[in-house]
């Protein structure tokens, strides 16, 4: 199970749980299909299937680093659907009594509509996959917006009980830095700038240039360094083991690893599926305890005010 994006908390406070705690706590919040009237449900399965099969872990380990899924299953109900509906009601409501609902009466004809629709409606399912890394203390979520992040946190806060964690943050912001290094200044050795990048005007009405397959050395970028913009998101090469996006928030987002590793992780999980997803996971973790840290470097350290020891 490979990334593709990350959203990186930090915990404030010294966390410690083992597999199987984390194993009971899960279940309690296990993932339950949607209900006849039910227009969503939450819940955590397993990340190694996708059969939701009961007798499989919904907790996968390699040492003190821990996998967990978390699926979402939503009926398919649109709203021109209960529009229509609503409105051939209301039309009915007004031929027999030669009154039109409105307000609180019209709301509570929709209400009831919803409830009889649903159970007719299609539903969809999606899944969210993070780890828990004990030794570094940081949980690592592949979501691609934060209200999806926070979801995911949140109902593990809820699970736990408690989930003293944070977005990660550092001394230099990220904004500062991607401008910096666009500009030509203290790229490191280790870190090589693509061909796509955002450009943003400080005011927040400002401008904003979205740039692919572009030579961003090239004097119409630095033109635009010049007149104020600031780099918001920057794709780049880490020492030829991953490529991804840097957004302004610490986000990384497309975040492609190496052919060199999928290839080992291909010959390594070559036995069955769970072998294939321990190769995976291990290669995946392995990688970003080497990536996070040194992103956090170039970015001047951690804020550690607000951590607890």
């Amino acid at each position: 199970m490979w990334f593709k994006n990350l959203k990186i908390y930090r915990f404030s406070k010294p966390f410690s749980i083992d597999s199987e705690q984390l194993e009971t706590q899960l279940a309690e919040k296990s993932f339950q299909p949607c209900g006849s009237t039910q227009a969503s449900s939450f819940g955590w399965v397993a990340p190694l299937s996708s059969n939701d099969n009961d007798s499989i872990a919904l907790t996968h380990s390699i040492a003190k680093t821990t996998m967990i899924c978390v699926r979402l299953e939503e009926r398919i109900l649109p709203s021109s659907v209960i529009n229509d509906s609503l409105n051939e009601k209301l039309d009915a409501i007004q031929t027999e009594t030669g009154r039109r609902p409105v307000g609180k009466h019209k709301q509570s004809i929709r209400d009831e509509l919803i409830l009889t629709l649903l159970p007719k409606a299609f539903t969809r399912s999606k899944r969210s996959y993070a780890y828990l890394d004990q030794d570094a203390q940081l949980l690592i979520v592949d979501a691609s917006s934060n209200n999806k992040a926070e979801e995911l946190v949140e109902l593990l806060r809820q699970t736990l009980g408690s989930l003293p964690v944070m977005p990660l943050k550092t001394n230099t912001l990220p904004i500062l830095l991607m401008t910096n290094w666009l500009k030509g200044n203290d790229l490191k050795d280790d870190f090589e700038i693509k061909d796509e990048c955002e450009l943003r005007e400080a005011d927040d009405e400002g401008a904003i240039l979205r740039c692919k397959r572009q030579d961003l050395r090239s004097d119409e970028i630095q033109m635009h360094l010049d007149n104020g913009k600031e780099v918001t998101k920057l794709a780049v090469n880490w020492s030829d083991r991953l490529e991804c996006i840097i957004e302004d928030d610490l986000s990384i987002k497309r975040l492609k690893f190496s052919d060199e590793l999928l290839d080992q992780a291909s010959d390594d999980g070559a036995e069955d599926a769970a072998a294939q997803f321990d190769a995976d996971f291990n290669l995946m973790t392995g990688e970003l305890a080497h990536f996070i840290p040194r992103l956090v470097e170039v970015l001047g350290g951690e804020q550690t005010s607000a951590i607890k020891t």
